[in-house]
């Protein structure tokens, strides 16, 4: 184009450089831009935005933070798509701490995260075992006017369960209750890590407010309360949610069954058992699959031949002892025989 006496502007050099990124020509698209730079013209942010998220569609974090470094010291801004583009990078990538400073930074420079993005934050946040941290993200971003979002909030609550801030996580379920209706994703969420935290008691008053409010218990629901009574050592209560979670239609999934059955270590559980194969078996064969059946059996057997190898080894313990009783009671009677026999 210079060469016809056209000079290219800055509109033009962007349309060029974003089909290299789409092709995945990065050292087209970077060899581009450092002649755009050497040729006097100065990128806007959006030219700079376009390098950037063509790095982080390939996945090398390093060299968009690079650009990005370069862009902030010519006195050129990042937008909010520059730090949503870099951001979403980093939670793909799974690399939370990155994540979270630049969200902090974008919110610091007056720019409001969308919801999906702020989503994202709080769950790789989570997932590196972060969840006070999300926490206390997801709080400043509420003061910013992020939006509540149902999603958001479920991932928290969860998490802030598992890692046992219960108190924490039914507080923020209250706030939610106060702006809107929870959604059954957000009551299974709080359900499922009170269970996991072995407070079943206050799960139950969490499922009693949901039913109150119209919601019918999920899979996921029940499932949650039999993983938490069977984990507490209470497979009876287990066999009871799975029972009611079979007549009320919901399909178990393969996973359940190998939880009751690993918590029924012993045949004195034979009834329990016989309850949970007669309760699947009225459900239909939908309710168990070839593969179900499958864990089911396998779990049984080995469960009831692990117990039998017990019994034996505290049978053949037990023979033993008494053996070893049965010598010192001999040798006693023997010492005392001697005695009798040196006294006369």
């Amino acid at each position: 184009m210079p060469g016809w006496g056209i000079v290219p502007d800055v509109v033009t050099y962007t349309t060029v450089l974003s089909a290299y990124c789409a092709k995945g020509d990065l050292k087209g698209a970077q060899k581009l831009f450092d002649d755009v730079i050497a040729g006097g013209r100065r990128p806007d942010v959006t030219m700079y935005t376009v390098l950037i998220d063509g790095y982080c569609q390939t996945a090398k974090i390093h060299d968009a933070a690079r650009i990005m470094d370069e862009m902030e010291a010519s006195g050129m801004q990042p937008n909010e798509v520059t730090y949503s583009v870099v951001i979403e990078a980093c939670c793909k990538e799974g690399k939370s701490a990155e994540a979270c400073n630049l969200t902090r930074e974008m919110l610091g420079a007056g720019y409001t995260p969308g919801t999906p993005l702020a989503a994202k934050v709080v769950d790789v946040l989570c997932q590196d075992g972060k969840a006070e941290e999300a926490y206390q993200m997801w709080r400043w971003m509420a003061k910013k006017n992020v939006p509540p979002d149902n999603t958001i909030t479920s991932t928290l609550i969860y998490w802030l369960c598992k890692s046992g801030m219960a108190q924490e996580a039914r507080k923020l379920f209250d706030e939610l209750e106060k702006g809107f209706k929870p959604s059954l994703l957000t009551y299974n969420s709080l359900i499922s890590g009170l269970c996991e935290n072995g407070e079943l008691q206050e799960a139950g008053h969490v499922w009693d407010d949901m039913v109150e409010r119209r919601y019918e218990p999920n899979a996921l629901t029940y499932e949650a309360l039999i993983k938490g009574f069977c984990k507490i050592g209470k497979p009876n209560e287990g066999v009871a949610v799975f029972t009611e979670m079979v007549t009320k239609g919901c399909t178990p999934s393969k996973f359940i069954y190998q939880v009751l059955v690993d918590s029924l270590s012993e045949p004195i559980h034979d009834d329990i058992v016989g309850k949970i194969l007669e309760t699947a078996a009225l459900g239909g064969r939908d309710f168990l699959d070839g593969d179900s059946w499958e864990i089911f059996v396998r779990k049984v057997l080995n469960a009831t031949v692990e117990y039998s190898r017990k019994k034996i080894e505290m049978s053949t313990e037990r023979i033993q002892l008494l053996k070893v009783k049965e010598e010192e009671t001999m040798q006693l009677s023997t010492g005392r025989v001697f005695q009798e026999r040196a006294l006369k």
